[in-house]
């Protein structure tokens, strides 16, 4: 939970001094070599089976919303 407190933080006038390009989360990712493997495989498993459900769902689902609209 985020505490607010009246006195000033050391982490704020540190990163003052910081642009925006060092502070983003894509600057760490390419400092460590690239984004985590595991959220690569969870991209990849996502559309992998978005692929699957649309190749075996798709021809009754246009079936099924081309009756519906009639």
């Amino acid at each position: 939970m985020l505490r607010l407190t009246s006195e000033p933080r050391e982490d704020l006038s540190r990163s003052t001094d910081i642009g925006w390009g060092e502070r983003s989360d894509l600057s760490e990712w390419r400092r460590a070599g690239g984004p985590p493997v595991g959220l690569l495989v969870a991209g990849v498993a996502i559309v992998g089976l978005g692929i699957l459900a649309w190749t075996y769902l798709g021809p009754d689902l246009k079936r099924y919303l081309k009756i519906h609209s009639m």
